[in-house]
């Protein structure tokens, strides 16, 4: 069994691998329609340091994501971030008007797809069992 686990992770890393050698080939897209240098970078900090993005940004960066991606509308974005339930679509909303904060990991997940940062590798310490 410990076999078979190990060669499951192997594949699913040289999968990943194979993956991050795609996303540097993404094309270069440069038609955000706000000037970035008015506000603070602290959104684009590591977890720690990270501060939530003014909705200005939000606004924003999800409308350029709508753009050029398959996520076209809101519906798709609520999914695509990983908002599931009933509330998904009202939390979008108040994250781009300012009376909520994405969290984290919510954020981070659209900055890695638009290549405002990098994936994270975390190591592996051991084989655990």
């Amino acid at each position: 069994m410990e076999e078979q686990k190990r060669f499951v992770f192997e594949q699913a890393t040289n999968a990943a691998i194979e993956q991050l050698q795609q996303n540097l080939q993404a094309p270069v897209i440069k038609d955000l329609e706000l000037d970035e240098s008015q506000f603070s970078n602290e959104h684009l900090l590591p977890e720690g340091r990270w501060k939530p993005p003014h909705p200005e940004i939000i606004c924003a960066y999800l409308e350029q994501f709508k753009q050029h991606s398959l996520y076209t509308t809101d519906s798709a974005v609520v999914d695509f971030l990983g908002l599931n339930g009933n509330n998904g679509a009202r939390r979008l909303r108040a994250y781009k008007t300012g009376k909520e904060s994405p969290p984290f990991g919510v954020w981070r997940r659209l900055l890695v797809a638009t290549g405002r940062v990098p994936q994270e590798v975390m190591p592996v310490l051991g084989f655990f069992g």
